[in-house]
């Protein structure tokens, strides 16, 4: 082979080579841009990936806050529920108090009635007897010793001077009046008014409000004009 074959023969292998090489190249480059293509697609993914994360992140944490809202919510709920259910314990135990209170001054204050017209009675029994006695003994006995006597063992044995001054203040007033105001005008204690009047109202002789607390005298005793 001549040197101008080899070297014709030379000149093909490198424009081969040339070509192949250029082929080689649009290859790398048609790739690269493929590449490009989806590391770009990759992080578009990737940015709207962290958009999403970042909605559901702050999602959870309405959510999470919301939640402990609730709870909150809920404990304050069941305190207040508790509160009120121990309020209406206690309620209902100092009525319950208060209610047997009630029942037991009432009753105290019926035997209290009942003990004062016993000896009220023997009272005018005594009396009775008193003046019997004068008659057959043909005695002078002064009634109104008599009735001094019968006054002072009411107001002191029998404790009925409040008794007396109430009645006397209703036919006074000739109106209701209230529990208060009898223990101002006449100067006896509030709880002894207050026996006096569920005395006189056992007896029928005065009518009394417990709501209003008012007396009014029910048997005109003096029977004044």
């Amino acid at each position: 082979m001549t040197d101008r074959e080899k070297m014709i023969e030379q000149l093909d292998d490198f424009k081969s080579t040339v070509v192949s090489l250029m082929d080689e190249r649009d290859k790398l480059h048609s790739e690269g841009e493929e590449l490009r293509n989806d590391k770009r697609e990759a992080e578009e993914k990737s940015s709207a990936a962290e958009e999403k994360v970042k909605e559901l992140e702050s999602e959870f944490q309405k959510t999470k806050d919301a939640k402990d809202n609730a709870e909150t919510e809920l404990t304050m709920v069941k305190s207040e529920i508790k509160s009120v259910t121990t309020r209406a314990d206690k309620a209902e135990s100092s009525k319950t108090e208060a209610v047997d209170a009630i029942r037991a001054e009432r009753d105290e204050l019926r035997k209290e009635m009942n003990e004062i017209n016993e000896q009220l009675g023997r009272v005018s029994e005594l009396y009775r007897e008193a003046s019997e006695e004068k008659d057959a003994l043909q005695e002078k006995v002064d009634i109104s010793d008599l009735l001094a006597i019968y006054i002072t063992l009411i107001e002191t044995v029998f404790y009925g001077k409040p008794h007396a001054r109430i009645l006397y203040t209703l036919h006074d007033v000739k109106t209701a009046i209230s529990r208060k105001n009898i223990a101002s005008s006449t100067g006896i204690m509030p709880a002894a008014v207050l026996k006096a009047v569920h005395d006189l109202a056992n007896a029928d002789l005065v009518k009394y409000d417990d709501e209003t607390m008012e007396v009014e005298l029910t048997k005109d005793i003096l029977r004044r004009g």
